[in-house]
């Protein structure tokens, strides 16, 4: 049994769900690392990417399209930024008591909304909820195993990888992102050079919003066409620890997002096996804790070793 599961743990399916399943986790961490970047204190992920799902969902129900669905994703995202940024940034409110108070409230919310729109609890499916069309390449029909990885996934799957890449190039080769992390290492600084940090913090807050936003919505219309109860289940946590493991570089936190993605799939595929569903849905977490203590042996190694040369 254990060589099966180790083949299937590597198979073509279980890569292709792993994709899938990284891609609302890449455009929310690649956003989020805009924002962890002018060091905010911002740990409301959870709230923005849950209450995307919903709007997402609502908005394709309402027109007919994924697009404008995500459009008002992307919408709900900058609405509670705004709400995230009069608090912290203008009444001085404690960020990190505002982004529990963001996180506890938005299963409420979107609960409350699920039986205002639909009158419904739990969940909603219909096939009014229209999903994203999968991405077909003709030329890889001829290669079966390529074929059931990369024609199994929808645009926005490649979108969230060009999102990435671009995140990292504004980021570290054009003159915004030098000022946008000159502004999170010292911000006395940046002021002196003629900088305004509270500009350039909401410039982060609010692309995290959006891409957030944009992730939550990616849920539904992946080809579920469903809306239930905290449907993102903790994802929004797993995009706040990708971007503080990958120090909110977008190409590292893109490939932390990767191997959480993978962790998801693993709880897909396992469960196939007859395994206990309490320990499967468990390995996500289990993943986090592992990739956490590496880091913290590397960095303690780092730590010994400039001690050493100090004593």
């Amino acid at each position: 049994m254990f060589w099966d599961v180790l083949r299937t743990c590597v198979s073509p399916v279980a890569l292709a769900a792993a994709l899938r399943l990284s891609c609302p986790l890449i455009i929310g961490s690649t956003g989020g690392c805009f924002n962890e970047k002018i060091s905010t204190g911002n740990l409301a992920y959870e709230c923005f990417m849950l209450t995307g799902a919903f709007f997402g969902a609502w908005g394709s129900y309402l027109t007919g399209s994924p697009v404008a669905g995500s459009l008002l994703a992307i919408a709900s995202g900058l609405a509670l930024a705004a709400i995230y940024g009069i608090l912290v940034y203008h009444l001085n409110c404690n960020a990190i008591i505002v982004s529990i108070a963001y996180n506890n409230a938005a299963w409420a919310l979107t609960t409350l909304m699920l039986v205002v729109v639909w009158n419904t609890r739990g969940q909603f499916n219909d096939p009014s909820i229209v999903s994203y069309p999968n991405l077909e390449w003709e030329f890889l029909k001829q290669y079966p195993t390529l074929d059931m990885i990369f024609n199994y996934n929808i645009k926005m799957v490649y979108f969230a990888f060009f999102f990435a890449f671009f995140g990292h190039l504004v980021m570290y080769h054009t003159p915004f992102g030098l000022r946008l992390r000159g502004v999170g290492i010292n911000q006395a600084a940046a002021q002196a050079a003629g900088i305004s940090v509270r500009k350039y913090r909401w410039i982060g807050l609010v692309i995290m919003g959006a891409s957030m936003g944009l992730a939550g919505s990616y849920m539904p219309l992946c080809g579920m066409s469903l809306f239930s109860e905290n449907m993102t289940r903790g994802r929004g946590f797993l995009c706040l620890t990708s971007i503080l493991v990958g120090k909110g570089h977008p190409i590292h936190t893109m490939f932390i997002a990767l191997l959480f993605g993978y962790a998801n799939a693993m709880t897909l595929v396992l469960s196939t096996y007859g395994l206990p569903t309490q320990i499967i849905s468990m390995l996500p977490y289990v993943m986090v804790l592992l990739v956490l203590l590496s880091v913290g042996i590397k960095n303690y190694g780092k730590s010994s070793d400039i001690t050493s040369e100090a004593l």
